[in-house]
């Protein structure tokens, strides 16, 4: 690992718990020894596939996404339910 890019946790904090993921804030101190902060989502482990078909096409799905109110072409994707592997998802 390149030590230049490396950033070290200083201080976590839970912002959010929800039944899907956790938000935390996180303090981290940069490779320039300055201090930033770091927000980030936690979430179930999730998979994705990339369908190919014999000819070269690619399936794609459209799926309308609420935060951006849009549609969006996507790769089929989801997360994993409890105690479901990710072949299974």
């Amino acid at each position: 690992m390149e030590k230049d890019l490396v950033e070290k946790q200083v201080e976590s904090q839970l912002i959010y718990e929800g039944s899907f993921f956790k938000l935390y804030k996180d303090k981290v101190l940069l490779p320039d020894n300055n201090y930033s902060h770091r927000e980030y989502i936690l979430h179930p482990k999730a998979a994705v596939i990339v369908p190919i078909f014999p000819d070269g096409d690619i399936l794609l799905i459209k799926q309308f996404r609420y935060p951006l109110k849009d549609i969006f072409i996507e790769v089929p994707a989801g997360k994993t339910d409890p105690g479901e592997s990710l072949e299974e998802t």
